[in-house]
């Protein structure tokens, strides 16, 4: 069989397996570093609403999904508390239960029994996990201040070393953004 033809087999079969799981497991595409980080909005356990897009060029944002059974998941436990302590005005922190074997009320015991003192949610119905494309815990995000995926997974243990980065706007971004809507009819969609 030629070469091209081949090519074109392969890349229909792995076209149709990704969107046979997707349907099948109710996952959506990952979301990866580079992408601009889909907003999203979720109750925190104190009851106040965290909302991403409310930190865009105000703060770095630490998205991190877990859930009480995941051992990898307890390791994070001192960073997370370390980072809210002492980072909380330079990067939110917002640790998201999957709701994957795990019920809310398991999740506040989790939180009470290891004094957790950074925000916790739980994603009832997996609406966030499934945005991002989560599938295994912990799942790790940081997500600059001007949206931006970072980092999804390996996120570095000094966060302080990267936080300028992390909360540097991009004026040239931001620039091209407002040079598009001054010459884009936004109601119609024609530039």
């Amino acid at each position: 069989m030629p070469k091209v033809a081949t090519n074109k087999i392969f890349t229909l079969l792995a076209s149709l397996a990704l969107g046979l799981m997707v349907s099948l497991t109710g996952h959506s595409a990952e979301v990866e570093e580079g992408q601009l980080a889909p907003d999203f909005s979720i109750k925190r356990f104190d009851g106040t609403t965290f909302k991403l897009s409310d930190y865009k060029h105000k703060k770095a944002v630490y998205l991190v999904f877990w859930t009480t059974w995941c051992t990898y998941c307890l390791k994070k436990i001192p960073k997370l508390q370390h980072a809210a302590k002492i980072l909380d005005d330079q990067i939110e922190i917002i640790a998201v239960d999957t709701s994957e074997k795990d019920t809310f009320a398991k999740a506040l015991i989790f939180q009470k029994e290891r004094n957790i003192q950074y925000p916790l949610a739980f994603d009832f119905g997996k609406k966030v996990t499934d945005l991002y494309g989560v599938w295994g815990t912990p799942t790790e995000f940081i997500i600059d201040i001007n949206g931006v995926v970072i980092h999804r997974d390996g996120v570095p243990d000094h966060l302080a070393e990267h936080l300028s980065n992390w909360n540097m706007i991009d004026h040239r971004a931001e620039q091209r953004r407002l040079v598009a809507s001054e010459q884009c009819d936004q109601e119609n969609r024609v530039c």
